[in-house]
């Protein structure tokens, strides 16, 4: 695995079990400065994403401020996943396997606001500079408004198929079908934004041997495989786990083609689904990735995982 001079990134996340192999992902490369999680409603309400965060953040070993991030869209509408994919606690019923800062009075990284016992900290004045983000867009939007410097973005979100290779987008993308706006206001602020989107994560699986290997390894890579394997599938043996992808993507783009596109994204109804990213005049607003080294892209986040604990990054 390279070693290069790393950039401090903060994670916007929803956890979530692709979240969380995510941030193991994050944790297991040496080339990856986190500087703050950020875990707002999404594949769970916003409370319960924290309280994952949180958890996973003492299992990885990651010393940076966890904080609540967003509970509605930009416009202010509740952010809401229907059905449980993730199960009820968004870690396939593994949340219990945590520690929890609810327990008991928040540590100091988990600092609560004036007034308030066991409650997170708002973590809205967390997201700037470079972001890896892997659940829907909202605290980007919300920073960007509130004028605060963001840098690199790189976002797991969208359905996007380039007109060449198809008729265009056929699947609803969470991400970006549940708070569209935020989206589109991040698409034309002046950032550095790169896209994976679903069809280009949905080329990255892993098999019961990658599993394997992490059921064998140090504490976090084994509770990863249980993760995984309690991931629902479309078909097959085969796991996809889409928000890991964006993390490799953030730190090894030449790993992926892409192509520089200007695009809006649907809010569903017409022709296109929730969350697709269609053409739209003017200028390219976003790195959109259209291709990838699969076997690569697996193997970067195998080995990752299961160099989280045992303190190696190669």
């Amino acid at each position: 695995m390279r070693l290069v001079d790393p950039r401090r990134w903060v994670v916007t996340c929803d956890p979530g079990i692709d979240d969380a192999v995510a941030l193991a992902v994050a944790a297991g490369r040496g080339d990856c400065d986190l500087r703050a999680v950020v875990a707002g409603a999404g594949n769970v309400d916003a409370l319960t994403a924290w309280r994952n965060a949180c958890g996973l953040a003492d299992l990885l070993g990651f010393d940076v401020p966890v904080a609540i991030g967003s509970a509605a869209t930009v416009d202010g509408r509740p952010i809401r996943r229907e059905g449980h994919a993730h199960g009820v606690d968004g870690l396939a019923g593994l949340a219990r396997r945590l520690p929890h800062p609810g327990g008991g009075p928040p540590g100091a990284r988990w600092a609560a606001p004036a007034g308030a016992r066991n409650a997170p900290a708002d973590g809205g004045s967390l997201v700037g500079g470079d972001v890896v983000a892997t659940g829907p867009l909202t605290d980007v939007a919300l920073a960007l408004r509130a004028g605060r410097p963001v840098g690199r973005v790189v976002w797991m979100g969208g359905s996007y198929v380039p007109a060449a290779d198809g008729p265009g987008p056929v699947g609803h993308e969470f991400n970006a079908g549940v708070d569209p706006q935020a989206v589109d206001e991040v698409l034309v602020a002046a950032v550095d934004l790169a896209i994976v989107p679903i069809e280009v994560t949905r080329r990255v699986t892993l098999g019961p041997h990658d599993l394997a290997r992490w059921s064998s390894g140090p504490p976090p890579a084994r509770f990863c495989a249980d993760l995984a394997v309690r991931r629902p599938r479309r078909g097959g043996h085969r796991i996809e786990l889409h928000d890991p992808v964006a993390v490799v993507a953030a730190l090894e783009p030449e790993l992926f083609r892409w192509e520089r596109r200007r695009v809006r994204c649907v809010a569903g109804g017409g022709d296109a689904p929730p969350g697709a990213l269609v053409a739209a005049p003017g200028p390219p607003s976003a790195a959109i990735a259209v291709g990838v080294d699969a076997p690569a892209v697996r193997d970067r986040i195998v080995d990752a995982v299961l160099a989280t604990g045992r303190g190696e990054h190669g």
